[in-house]
């Protein structure tokens, strides 16, 4: 078994209000877990430390391995400032963090094992890019990309493109990790179902949402 990454974390977003999907994405049904456990057993062999950032009230399923559960300083501000709060997170002990959705269940642990490979020591991040785009939620980042993002937010700017156009940036090809499929989102039914039968899993229904 191979060793985590030195002096690393990653960081699983999974504050987003899901409004397309009817129903919290991160408990959503996976196989015999939920989808952001799913997830979270995709990369924990790869690194050294576990973030969750979740919505101030939101309530996470049940998280059987060690999970950091933090959440965003300010509700509705994005993914960007769950970035913030994930790297503002992690302490001394640890250099660079994976930022990965809860909502991509198709990773790989290789996949996020290149990522922190191609972090070479004169870059802030390296990016997940397929032939159109980055994709800045799949993507290692030096825990000082916290202060960008912080000043990034203070003028305004929300856009995680707009964020790493402040970064040096490695792009990785999402051939290199192991095909476009890694990035498939779960945010409709739809998707959902996608992901479901593309990890060999059996169809499942999305709970009714909660009652306010």
């Amino acid at each position: 078994m191979q060793a985590p990454v030195s002096r690393s974390a990653a960081i699983v977003l999974c504050g987003g209000q899901s409004r397309r999907m009817g129903a919290d994405k991160a408990s959503l049904p996976f196989g015999d877990t939920s989808l952001i456990m799913h997830t979270l057993l995709q990369i924990a062999p790869a690194v050294t430390k576990l973030v969750a950032v979740a919505a101030p009230d939101q309530e996470l399923p049940k998280l059987p391995i060690k999970v950091s559960v933090v959440r965003d300083a300010t509700p509705r501000l994005g993914p960007l400032e769950a970035i913030r709060v994930g790297l503002d997170s992690l302490g001394p002990q640890i250099d660079s963090a994976l930022i990965c959705g809860c909502d991509t269940p198709l990773v790989t642990e290789k996949a996020v094992r290149i990522l922190f490979e191609k972090l070479s020591d004169d870059c802030d991040a390296a990016i997940a890019a397929d032939i159109e785009r980055m994709h800045p939620t799949f993507g290692v980042y030096r825990v000082h990309a916290a202060g960008v993002a912080a000043r990034q937010l203070l003028v305004g700017e929300r856009s995680l493109h707009g964020f790493v156009k402040h970064l040096s940036i490695t792009a990785v090809s999402t051939r290199e990790l192991g095909g476009d499929h890694l990035l498939h989102n779960v945010n409709t039914p739809e998707e959902y179902a996608s992901a479901l039968a593309a990890a060999g899993l059996p169809a499942a229904e999305i709970p009714p949402p909660s009652a306010p």
